[in-house]
């Protein structure tokens, strides 16, 4: 594969046991089960350090394998894999490649520089952002776009937290970039029965390889 460069009484406050019991209990989708099975999996991975080393080092291999120089990464939370030192070397090693951290805008997601060491802040869902995005209008066109995933299938379609930014985001940029799911081996499934708006990923990165 070549690359250039989501029944009460009348009293409102009294509800009869019977009412109580006949509620039937909160279902969830087939999809958010899957979700929520693959985190559990996630935050329980035995020997998480040398399973992460073995993901970053193989992302590492190929990042630098590609003439890329203009990329999206993110910042890892909920057991994510934490890419940030080797994006930080990989930027060292050459003064023209940048980095960049996503930050959501309205009901998509825009790129903004990231400079190893810099302070960050609080942004939405909790995930920090760099402290300068706020002050700041530049943004981050990738060529390449690294997306963290929950869980992903064999045909690389991606099963992240259910709000739909990267879905959305991705088919608006232009020129677009190759986007590269970034998953734990335990995240890797048959399926994600994905629906219309889900969006192919160009390649897959895992511990045990690339497809």
């Amino acid at each position: 594969m070549t690359y250039s460069v989501q029944a009460s009484t009348g009293d409102p406050e009294v509800t009869s046991e019977a009412t109580r019991d006949e509620t039937p209990p909160a279902r969830i989708s087939g999809r958010e089960e899957m979700r929520l099975n693959l985190l559990a999996q996630r935050e329980a991975l035995r020997d998480r350090a040398r399973h992460e080393k073995v993901l970053v080092d193989r992302v590492g291999r190929w990042l630098r394998a590609v003439p890329a120089r203009r990329l999206a990464a993110y910042w890892p939370t909920r057991g994510e894999a934490d890419l940030t030192p080797m994006l930080a070397a990989w930027a060292r090693e050459d003064p023209q490649r940048v980095v960049s951290l996503p930050l959501i805008e309205g009901d998509r997601l825009v790129f903004v520089p990231w400079v190893p060491g810099e302070a960050m802040i609080s942004g939405a869902y909790g995930i920090p952002v760099p402290a300068s995005a706020g002050q700041s209008k530049l943004r981050v066109t990738p060529q390449l776009l690294l997306v963290p995933c929950v869980g992903i299938d064999r045909r690389r379609y991606r099963l992240g937290y259910g709000a739909g930014y990267y879905d959305r985001t991705l088919p608006q940029l232009s020129p677009r970039p190759v986007a590269v799911g970034i998953a734990f081996d335990c995240g890797k499934v048959d399926s994600i029965d994905p629906m219309p708006h889900d969006f192919r990923l160009d390649l897959a990165i895992s511990e045990s390889g690339v497809w």
